[in-house]
């Protein structure tokens, strides 16, 4: 007669326990997983010279505010400035997978006149922050008639 042998050694019994462990561990810190990488991302971003190492399609209502007045360089050789960010009201909680804590619209005023094409994805080149893909709505104002749009969510 052939002898089976168990499978359930020692050491299985180890590998099984720390990868119990891992799970757990890492359900356990997903909630604060948001927390840490914004904060990461705020020490990072306090210093100009290393701001390239984040991109502002990432950013926080915070971090784009403090870049009211800033300029972009469109592909297509348009600079557009950007001229306000303001809040979204939403009701209930955010999901976990959004990075932000809230949404915000930033609006964009195209420099020496002109105008683009709107609902269409743009490269746009931050002079600190570097390039980033940017989705830009048309959003005439009757004293802004070239002024355009993007939401983060």
């Amino acid at each position: 007669m052939a002898r089976v042998e168990s499978t359930l050694s020692r050491r299985n019994l180890l590998l099984a326990a720390g990868g119990a462990v891992a799970v757990i561990g890492a359900l356990a810190a997903a909630p604060i997983r948001n927390i840490v990488a914004q904060r990461s991302r705020n020490l990072v971003t306090a210093v100009p010279g290393l701001r390239r190492l984040v991109s502002l399609a990432d950013g926080s209502f915070e971090e784009w505010q403090a870049q009211v007045g800033s300029r972009f360089a469109i592909g297509g050789g348009a600079v557009m400035q950007l001229s306000g960010v303001r809040a979204l009201t939403s009701s209930g909680a955010r999901p976990a997978s959004v990075s932000r804590a809230r949404a915000f619209v930033a609006f964009f005023d195209p420099v020496a006149g002109g105008s683009l094409p709107g609902d269409l994805i743009y490269t746009a080149n931050h002079g600190q922050y570097g390039p980033l893909q940017i989705f830009l709505s048309a959003a005439p104002a009757p004293r802004a008639p070239a002024r355009m749009l993007a939401v983060f969510n």
